[in-house]
């Protein structure tokens, strides 16, 4: 029916053409990879062992996900920094209203976007991918790369400074990228519920972990991050089928959003609620079994975005 809104949020972003393959599949980028290429670079000597570096990629990776850590426009729209660069590459189909050119486009100096940078001139520019090698400085001792993820979260998305905790684990993940030797041409995997659902659990830890630091802004981006990605797989599961698992995912979901209401409070009740939260998140129905009959299938995806 003409109007009716597409079957998944995302497809808000992306063009028609390709859609179906942007929905269905995504770059091959082995989180495995991109966490040996940061061990074996100047990067693990910046931390006290493997595992504080570990925890820095993930809190990186996940912060890169989060729908709020852009502010304005973009947090309304549901964006994050890997809506235009897909785990870190590029996104050829990405295609925004009135932001865009051809798809893979996007005007950064646009004013829906931005208060300080807007040039009323339409001026898009290709996406870039974050793997190969690029215009900014990634030596840690310049402090460029941080300079340059502050400018375009707080000038060219109208975010808030006081994101400034989550700015170093989000330079760390981007560096740890340009050090995996990636092909330009990317590869490409298909989305998998599974992967989206163990990604949910290691957020959640992140979450926690920056909590326990005392880190309350990371750790309430971190939480929005996986209420984002709760999102994505409640698009993809039928209301027909998958009654219990919409409604864990719901429940779970208002879970994260009194947290991170206690996270912005810094209430000290949030140590206690995160911990119930990750309880919670483990006791889980079957998710396993039911991939093939959701939109996790290009087949059953096509036939909807048909629709």
């Amino acid at each position: 029916m003409a109007g009716e809104p597409p079957p998944l949020l995302e497809a808000g972003w992306l063009a028609s053409e390709g859609q179906l393959e942007a929905l269905s599949t995504e770059p091959n980028v082995p989180r495995e990879k991109v966490h040996a290429a940061a061990r074996a670079s100047d990067l693990s000597a910046r931390f006290s062992s493997e595992a504080s570096l570990r925890d820095e990629l993930l809190t990186g990776e996940f912060l890169f996900r989060s729908p709020l850590l852009l502010g304005g426009q973009a947090a309304k729209a549901g964006l994050s920094c890997h809506s235009c660069h897909v785990n870190g590459r590029g996104n050829p189909n990405f295609e925004f209203a009135a932001i865009s050119d051809a798809p893979g486009t996007a005007d950064t100096t646009h004013s829906f976007f931005s208060k300080t940078l807007g040039n009323r001139t339409f001026d898009p520019v290709p996406i870039p991918d974050l793997t190969q090698p690029g215009k900014v400085d990634h030596d840690p001792s310049s402090g460029d790369l941080e300079a340059f993820i502050t400018r375009i979260v707080v000038d060219e998305f109208s975010g808030s400074r006081a994101v400034n905790e989550a700015i170093g684990p989000l330079a760390t993940y981007v560096r740890a990228l340009r050090q995996t030797s990636l092909s330009k041409e990317a590869d490409y995997r298909p989305r998998s519920l599974m992967r989206d659902m163990a990604d949910l659990k290691v957020t959640a830890e992140q979450a926690r972990l920056r909590l326990k630091a005392g880190q309350w802004r990371a750790a309430s981006l971190l939480v929005a991050s996986a209420q984002g990605q709760m999102q994505n797989v409640y698009e993809r599961l039928r209301a027909d089928l998958h009654e219990q698992q919409r409604s864990w995912l719901v429940e779970r979901s208002l879970e994260a959003g009194s947290l991170r209401r206690a996270l912005n409070a810094q209430q000290a009740s949030a140590s206690e609620q995160i911990i119930q939260w990750q309880a919670g998140l483990k006791d889980s129905p079957d998710f396993a079994g039911i991939e093939e009959e959701t939109l996790y299938n290009p087949r059953l995806l096509a036939k909807a975005l048909e629709r």
